[in-house]
């Protein structure tokens, strides 16, 4: 196995400046592979780094993860609403948008 080494400062684009910490993981030959050919494709001259690579799958691992928390969080409430609850918010819906202005087309067709 070989070990990934994740540099102490990296700059993205789409993330500020951020101090790394540097740690060394041990990883299966296939896991390398995998990262080195993920780091291959996602430069345009030469290679961006494994690490890189790594961290981003990290992050985006965590994004889902907190996507599916949340996503299990608005089920569970709206599971637990009672009928009342749902009947009020049925009627506010119903009320908004009935404040939407009625756009009459050339030939008097609504939308």
């Amino acid at each position: 196995m070989r070990a990934v080494k994740v540099p102490t400062r990296v700059q993205t684009s789409s993330r500020r400046r951020q101090v790394k910490q540097r740690k060394t993981f041990t990883l299966s030959p296939q896991s390398v592979a995998f990262l080195e050919e993920l780091s291959a494709e996602r430069s345009a001259n030469g290679q961006e780094s494994v690490s890189a690579v790594l961290d981003d799958l990290l992050l985006s691992f965590g994004d889902e993860k907190r996507r599916r928390e949340m996503e299990r969080s608005t089920q569970k409430y709206y599971d637990m609403r009672s009928p009342q609850d749902e009947e009020e918010e049925i009627a506010w819906a119903k009320f908004a948008l009935s404040q939407f202005p009625v756009w009459e087309g050339p030939k008097g067709e609504t939308k």
